[in-house]
């Protein structure tokens, strides 16, 4: 008896985003000419890329001072005014890679500090591109990753209140924190959508292939916010749902009993890793 073809369903944005992909571009530029690399952080949230570039010599350092001596390449999710300063201070050579949609919001913020507004940074605590965000706002912020962070008294009695969002956070959270945000006792709002139309295009495919397909594999890194926010609406679209980083990690007992399978991708996650999960699947 012939066993039954395992339909296999790729969303349309797979692979870098154009950020990560520019990023990326820099990176591999300023290592032909310079092996004395560094970056604050890995460049982008992919263990592979970061790890396939350590060996081409770009470290990943934590702190600036040891950035002394070598190129410093900014990360894609950009880096604090405070850091940027000191970089100058200690004279260190600096190749901005950040991505252009985080440095619109990077203006937006310092722009919004300078008008006199409290700013709320719909976002996720820990993440280097909210850190950053949050040392641009020089302390007249806060971080809202759910509605009950709203609740805090730095909120309270704000005449002036403005709104920015992660770029890899999903509208569904941000209609939320801005809805909630609505409700303060303010004289003035301003609101700015600062997630990126790449991240959105990606969260729409994957909510709408999630309920077309049995298992839906999610390719990216672990600690990836954009990937893990896939996982989450694959899952709440009722599909079962797999985050991977590679092909490796593909189990057979995954597809028993079942008829297809859709391959969503982080930002963060080059091509050739797809296409070696599609292929895995194949055989």
């Amino acid at each position: 008896m012939q066993k039954r073809q395992l339909r296999i369903v790729k969303a349309q944005h797979t692979g870098f985003c154009f950020g990560v992909k520019r990023a990326i571009k820099i990176a591999e530029d300023i290592l032909k000419k310079n092996k004395k690399s560094c970056s604050i952080g890995s460049i982008i949230h992919n263990p592979a890329v970061v790890k396939d570039l350590s060996k081409r010599g770009l470290r990943v350092i934590s702190d600036i001072k040891d950035a002394k001596g070598s190129c410093l390449v900014i990360r894609s999710h950009g880096i604090s005014p405070r850091i940027r300063q000191e970089a100058k201070r200690l004279s260190i050579r600096m190749v901005d890679a950040t991505c252009p949609f985080v440095k619109r919001s990077h203006d937006i913020v310092t722009s919004l500090k300078a008008e006199g507004y409290f700013i709320v940074i719909a976002g996720e605590n820990n993440h280097p591109e909210v850190k950053a965000l949050a040392e641009a706002a020089k302390g007249s912020c806060v971080i809202a990753a759910k509605i009950l962070d709203l609740k805090k008294p730095e909120i309270k009695r704000r005449k002036k209140i403005a709104v920015v969002a992660q770029t890899t956070l999903s509208h569904a959270e941000f209609f939320k924190i801005v809805s909630s945000v609505l409700q303060e006792n303010s004289h003035e709002y301003r609101v700015f959508d600062t997630i990126c139309n790449d991240v959105t295009q990606r969260q729409s495919e994957a909510g709408l292939l999630a309920k077309k397909v049995d298992v839906i594999l999610v390719v990216g890194g672990k600690n990836s916010a954009n990937t893990k926010r896939l996982c989450r609406i694959c899952k709440e679209a009722g599909a079962r749902t797999y985050h991977i980083e590679d092909d490796r990690e593909i189990k057979h007992i995954w597809f028993r009993g079942k008829r297809s399978v859709g391959i969503v991708s982080g930002a963060s996650t080059p091509q050739e890793i797809v296409e070696r999960v599609v292929k895995r699947l194949k055989k």
